[in-house]
């Protein structure tokens, strides 16, 4: 698995699901441990400007906070 190579390394994988269809166990396979602080769940693609601040301000600080959104 792709995402298994990627963890491997020094990297923090962040998972966003979009939408109600999404597969909770593959995006928490795809995500860095825990998967409770690095898979972020929204209702639709309108409601990625919610998440937009926070994922910028993570992404920049490397500090990544424990958020689910739903």
């Amino acid at each position: 698995m792709e995402a298994d190579k990627l963890k491997s390394m020094p990297t923090k994988v962040v998972v966003l699901g979009i939408g109600s269809s999404i597969d909770q166990d593959e995006l928490n396979n795809i995500a860095s441990s825990p998967a409770d602080t690095n898979v972020l769940l929204v209702q639709n693609f309108d409601s990625l400007t919610d998440v937009e601040e926070l994922l910028t301000d993570a992404s920049c600080s490397g500090l990544w906070p424990s958020v689910i959104l739903q």
